[in-house]
């Protein structure tokens, strides 16, 4: 039986299990071993993992627990299991970036982001699978994590934190860390129905993180709703799971809606979805405002700099020479990516980057007046994993699933990608709530009232 978070106590949240572990009910302890025996028992199938650390997180629940007994309290996220996608380094852990190569002279030690997560006292469970390099949304020669939306049939989960959101729908644990560079913690989120929020580029060191694109990436969690990864972005953060919280109304907030050529290549499903979500949402009280913004010339611009950008940093960061020799250990996707990246010219990527610039400086402009953006997250549902196995197919979909999240990434906008309703039987499907660079807070908490309306 393909497992789902909905069948374990995440299905309450993170609070619920905070409140069964400050009064007793529970322990670290026990619900580590709970999520241990999951991944024991489901994830030959589910393929989440690369690396289960069970007797570290088991040390750390106890310490959890122990430290709770002795009336110390690290805040919402003690005790909570975790997993950590495989671009972070983490003491004792091996990191890989999805590959076989050997990237560790391109990650260094274990740095800031995760000394935060465990200084908040979550238990880390192992490493999650990752695309190879994070270039991509899916490999052809290393495995593919089971998407839990579908039981029956193997579905693509995306990427390129395609383990990371599979810890969490397959409910291992409440909240896993990924990155996103153009859409690889959204873009999951939306394929297996959770929530996945970006955080804003450069708000957060990405010491001991392998760089996939340094002007573009950003970390980012995975949560079963929107309040958790509000909390945990605040635990994260400085603040203590709630104390800095933004509560946003609807009825004074703009939302903008993309210029239609954004739109082009929806499947008709994910189209009627999102009309239906406007529909919804306006008739809460939001102003929906249709926007001459990207139009089919930004866009191409953009796609320009994730053609050019990514690959040439990417091969900075790897060596010509490492290529070169191993190209027959690397994916034929992350191949592809790297391709270009050895024959873009230094004036290119300049260009390149002086308009990325402007672009961030202009969007700031364009979202004085706005709440935030609302958009479909990804234009197509899970594929099946037969269907997106050869090299072309897969790069394809890379192309395809990360069309529309890229854009938050070059306008230097945090992001929230949430479920909608979902029908029975029905693939999931995501909206990508974006806010100006900086507003994670405003972004988390409109996300959480658009969350809200949406399921009334």
């Amino acid at each position: 039986m393909t497992p789902h978070w909905r069948e374990t106590e995440w299905a309450d949240g993170i609070e619920k299990f905070a409140e069964r572990l400050r009064s007793g009910e529970d322990t670290a302890l026990a619900a580590t071993e709970r999520a241990l025996q999951r991944i024991a028992t489901h994830d030959e199938q589910m393929q989440a993992f690369v690396h289960v650390a069970a007797e570290a997180a088991l040390e750390q629940a106890s310490r959890c627990d122990a430290l709770l007994a002795d009336g110390q309290d690290l805040g919402p996220l003690m005790g909570i299991p975790v997993g950590v996608k495989d671009l972070f380094a983490v003491d004792g852990m091996p990191t890989r970036a999805g590959s076989r190569l050997d990237v560790s002279h391109a990650i260094g030690p274990q740095g800031p982001f995760i000394d935060r997560l465990q200084a908040a006292g979550a238990v880390i469970l192992g490493k999650c699978r990752t695309i190879e390099f994070a270039a991509g949304a899916q490999n052809v020669s290393h495995p593919t994590p089971w998407n839990p939306a579908d039981p029956v049939r193997q579905r693509s989960p995306g990427g390129s934190s395609n383990g990371s959101a599979i810890a969490v729908a397959a409910g291992y644990c409440p909240l896993s860390i990924g990155s996103d560079t153009g859409g690889s913690v959204r873009a999951p989120a939306s394929l297996c129905g959770l929530t996945g929020h970006k955080f804003t580029a450069g708000s957060v060191s990405l010491e001991g993180v392998f760089p996939l694109c340094a002007r573009l990436d950003s970390p980012g969690i995975f949560t079963v709703n929107c309040r958790d990864a509000q909390l945990a972005y605040d635990c994260l953060n400085g603040g203590q799971g709630g104390a800095d919280r933004v509560e946003v109304s609807l009825d004074t907030c703009r939302l903008g809606k993309p210029h239609d050529d954004f739109f082009r290549g929806l499947e008709s499903e994910v189209a009627e979805a999102y009309t239906a979500a406007l529909s919804r949402l306006a008739g809460a009280g939001a102003k929906i405002v249709s926007l001459d913004w990207p139009n089919r010339d930004e866009i191409a611009l953009i796609s320009q700099v994730f053609a050019g950008l990514i690959p040439a940093e990417l091969t900075t960061t790897l060596g010509a020479e490492l290529i070169a020799v191993e190209a027959d250990q690397i994916d034929p996707v992350a191949m592809h990516r790297l391709g270009p990246g050895r024959i873009v010219a230094d004036g290119d990527i300049g260009s390149l980057t002086v308009f990325l610039g402007r672009l961030v400086t202009d969007v700031q402009e364009r979202m004085q007046d706005l709440a935030g953006l609302v958009y479909p997250t990804t234009p197509v549902t899970a594929p099946l994993v037969e269907d997106v196995l050869t090299p072309a197919t897969a790069v394809s979909f890379t192309g395809q699933v990360l069309s529309l999240t890229r854009v938050a990434n070059a306008y230097g906008l945090t992001a929230c990608s949430i479920p909608l309703p979902q029908m029975q039987g029905k693939l999931p499907i995501g909206i990508d709530v974006a806010a100006s660079a900086g507003g994670d807070r405003q972004c988390l908490g409109l996300a959480c009232v658009i969350e809200a309306a949406l399921a009334r």
